[in-house]
């Protein structure tokens, strides 16, 4: 029997179906976006089954998470719609400068993601 309680954006998987708002399959989930620090989920990054592409589903249109599949109120044709997923470079407050140090912008050289 399929576990389909509901579950909170933390405890969502990577290959979980994604499901169009008539309930049939559009995709699984590559990526949970969201703010561990501040407990923000944004959506999730969706790669669409018909092709080699990446998505992202913002969180407003996510209506169900379980372990099984993540349900969208988008149709199929909205969700093929969507701009390719484009990573964003994330940048943290660093001490910058040659000769005088001051704080600015400074890309990470890592993935904010943790292991596991």
């Amino acid at each position: 029997m399929p576990d389909t309680d509901p579950i909170g954006w933390r405890g969502v998987i990577y290959g979980t179906a994604v499901t169009a708002a008539d309930g049939t399959q559009v995709g699984t989930v590559r990526e949970v976006l969201g703010s561990d620090a501040e407990d923000i989920f944004h959506g999730l990054r969706v790669r669409l089954a018909d092709s080699r592409r990446d998505v992202m589903v913002p969180a407003d249109d996510v209506t169900a998470m379980s372990h099984t599949s993540v349900d969208t109120d988008l149709s199929r044709a909205a969700i093929e719609a969507l701009e390719t997923y484009d990573e964003v470079s994330t940048y943290h407050l660093a001490s910058v400068g040659w000769l005088r140090k001051h704080l600015g912008w400074t890309k990470d050289s890592t993935s904010d993601e943790e292991p596991g």
